[in-house]
């Protein structure tokens, strides 16, 4: 048994950043894990995340919103390459035809939806850092079964710290490919749904 401090938050939101990226590097050191995943739609959490581990030999991975929908920032861009962390954009692990299907016929709702508003109970950050773990293993940014440390948040910046296994999105339920969320690192109590 071990026992690892959580911060709560009160709300919601990118006023917890700072506090989510410090919770998710004591951890990440702690346990000596080599990636942490950030979801980031215009980079800005994407570079204060990986000026936070600067020099800690800790891979950073930034996950931008697919194509079409990303407003990712030139300069942010350059910045993560100065800082040696790694951009991919890819599609929505939670994200499938399937789900286009509901914006044809209302009160339509697909397996995709459940998981989703599953995790959202825990917080729109758990949901997305459980996303965005499976998008980085997807495109071969981090291994399958991994422990990492995925940074995420409800609408911008982070609120969300969670430990990860990683998995491909078609191993998502396999019963021992598939993810685990094994710690909560930082959570809001307040949550925000869509």
């Amino acid at each position: 048994m071990f026992k690892r401090e959580v911060c709560y938050f009160k709300d919601f939101g990118k006023q917890n950043t700072g506090q989510t990226i410090e919770a998710a590097k004591k951890a990440v050191l702690s346990l000596g894990l080599k990636y942490v995943v950030v979801a980031s739609a215009s980079g800005i959490t994407g570079v204060k995340t990986a000026e936070a581990f600067k020099g800690t030999g800790t891979k950073i991975v930034v996950v931008t919103e697919y194509a079409g929908m990303a407003e990712f920032k030139e300069e942010n861009r350059r910045k993560l390459r100065r800082l040696k962390a790694k951009v991919i954009t890819s599609t929505h692990a939670f994200l499938t035809p399937a789900e286009s299907i509901s914006k044809l016929y209302s009160g339509y709702c697909s397996e995709n939806t459940i998981i989703k508003e599953v995790l959202r109970r825990f917080s729109q950050g758990l949901k997305v850092g459980a996303e965005i773990a499976m998008m980085a293993t997807d495109v071969g940014a981090v291994p399958p079964s991994e422990d990492i440390v995925c940074i995420a948040g409800t609408g911008s910046g982070a609120d969300t710290a969670i430990l990860v296994k990683s998995c491909h999105s078609d191993d998502f339920f396999h019963k021992e490919k598939g993810i685990e969320i094994r710690e909560i690192i930082a959570m809001p109590r307040k949550k925000k749904f869509w």
